[in-house]
């Protein structure tokens, strides 16, 4: 992903699903360096579903 090419609206999402990510993993003791490339991804994409539906970004 390009950050640079991201709105600042997309940037401001990024951001904020990257703080829930960690913050999910600081709660479960797990850190990031754990898991791999998939289970990031799968953390990732449950945090962005997760807001996105909270918060109707798309």
């Amino acid at each position: 992903m390009d950050i640079q090419k991201l709105t600042p609206t997309e940037k401001d999402l990024f951001i904020q699903i990257l703080s829930e990510c960690y913050q999910r993993l600081t709660a479960a003791k797990i850190e990031a360096n754990e898991l791999t490339k998939e289970g990031f991804q799968l953390l990732f994409q449950s945090v962005y579903k997760n807001i996105n539906r909270n918060y109707n970004y798309e």
